[in-house]
């Protein structure tokens, strides 16, 4: 399949250089000026690849071909995995693609940024997806990232309506090909939506204790980050979407005091610290903006929002 993938971020990167290893022809466009660099040095990767049984660290110097126009280059699929507040910027160039080109949104989003979207293309075009299986953080032109390995970290893919489409199984096809562990949701929004609120409690949790080792040394850190994803339930709730019905999102609503090990055990895997705290370097203003989403829209539906409140102080003053 020949593949366009916008950007050379860490889940873009990951993703591209899992896809050409399986044998697809994959091209990355780039911003004007980038190109040069890239051809030349090439991207380092420093991987973790915890779908293997020995859990190798794999180094690799990944070279891919890069544009800095896209035009109408006969692409199968176009992939966006950058941060949905460069939506502003890629929609209007992603506009003028052929019109028969699937699009695969591979992003944290929102209510907001969905609607963006909608706005811009076809239903026909869009998929729906997270990338679930990785995470990282890049500096310079290194990145350093993990691949998880277990079946509850899969790539979700799915269209806004629920039909399972031949694109949507074409798409399921190339990720299984490149062992990205697809899975196809007919829930997509609202798996989307309520891991967005998830991910946002998790992450203000660990900017409150300012690094993930301090995060998992303190169980009232963990106890915040819960009251947050169970506050950012309530606005899904009243958005129209009940977390409880969602696979793993149900999971917050165990007893706090049994959930606060399980987490623990959870964050302090050696690849979990790796994703969270290359997280924390690569995105802090992503990580902001994903905060006031949903604070915002909590608000404007009429919640007293008093866990975001709280934490509020935290997000404004958190610097690394």
């Amino acid at each position: 399949m020949k593949i366009l993938v916008v950007g050379t971020g860490v889940i873009g990167c990951i993703y591209g250089w899992q896809l050409s290893e399986a044998g697809h022809e994959v091209t990355h466009f780039v911003r004007k000026g980038k190109k040069l660099e890239i051809d030349k040095d090439g991207i380092i990767i420093h991987c973790l690849d915890a779908r293997k049984q020995n859990r190798p660290i794999i180094e690799t110097l990944y070279r891919p071909n890069t544009v800095e126009q896209i035009g109408n280059n006969g692409y199968d699929l176009i992939i966006v995995p950058t941060k949905a507040n460069q939506l502003n910027s890629i929609l209007p160039i992603l506009a003028k693609t052929e019109k028969y080109t699937n699009i695969l949104f591979l992003q944290n989003l929102w209510i907001t940024h969905i609607r963006q979207i909608e706005s811009a293309f076809q239903d026909s075009r869009i998929i729906y997806g997270q990338a679930h299986i990785a995470g990282g953080g890049k500096s310079g032109n290194k990145i350093t990232c993990v691949i998880f390995g277990t079946k509850n970290s899969p790539t979700m893919l799915g269209k806004k309506d629920g039909t399972v489409s031949e694109s949507v199984i074409q798409v399921e096809k190339v990720m299984r090909q490149a062992n990205l562990n697809p899975q196809i949701c007919k829930n997509i929004f609202a798996w989307l939506i309520s891991h967005y609120a998830e991910a946002n409690g998790l992450v203000a949790g660990v900017m409150e204790a300012r690094t993930a080792q301090n995060y998992i040394s303190n169980k009232e850190y963990i106890k915040h980050s819960i009251r947050l994803i169970r506050e950012g339930f309530k606005v899904c709730t009243l958005l129209g979407i009940h977390a409880w019905k969602i696979y793993p999102q149900a999971l917050y609503y165990v007893p706090t005091w049994c959930l606060i090990p399980a987490l623990l055990k959870m964050y302090r895997t050696e690849e979990t610290q790796l994703m969270i705290q290359g997280h924390i370097k690569h995105s802090p203003d992503e990580m902001k903006e994903m905060f006031y989403d949903v604070f915002e829209t909590g608000k404007n539906l009429g919640l007293s929002m008093k866990n975001y409140k709280q934490m509020q102080k935290y997000i404004d003053t958190f610097v690394l």
